[in-house]
């Protein structure tokens, strides 16, 4: 009973949130946090005792991914506006760019080894499709709300 008091009162946090417009870019990202903590909440199972134990874990996680995405939008930056003359920084930036899958995997690996600590295996398998359903969410509320642009 308790569990579903905390995933209803999370739910109506979120819906709010979604139905509002986002006034700047930290209001949209807070809405987006707290409807994802109710969907992986749901999805997953966590009991408050998982979750306390969870979600520090990982948000440390999902800061050093973001991390990583940032340096990999900085490579792309560098790749379509540089104006790199030779082939020694040409081979650095390749060699920069293709590291960045490697350093995710690697980052993925460790992350399952602490999630595998705090919770039984199944609920770390569930943790993999709560994140793809949340990122099929999000896309679809992208789609909804700027619509097909290129039309």
């Amino acid at each position: 009973m308790k569990k579903i008091s905390i995933f209803l009162v999370l739910f109506l946090i979120t819906i709010s949130g979604f139905t509002q417009r986002p006034k700047d870019k930290s209001d949209f990202w807070e809405a987006v946090r707290t409807k994802r903590i109710a969907v992986f909440t749901q999805t997953i199972g966590l009991t408050p005792t998982e979750a306390q134990q969870f979600w520090p874990v990982y948000n440390a996680f999902d800061k050093q991914r973001v991390d990583l995405m940032h340096k990999r939008r900085a490579l792309d930056e560098k790749l379509e506006h540089s104006s790199i003359a030779n082939e020694a920084d040409f081979r650095k930036l390749a060699t920069d760019y293709i590291s960045i899958p490697m350093e995710e995997a690697r980052l993925m690996q460790t992350y399952n080894e602490r999630y595998l600590k705090i919770l039984p295996a199944e609920k770390v398998c569930k943790l993999y499709m709560a994140e793809k359903k949340f990122r099929e969410y999000l896309m679809e509320e992208f789609k909804k709300n700027h619509g097909d642009r290129n039309r």
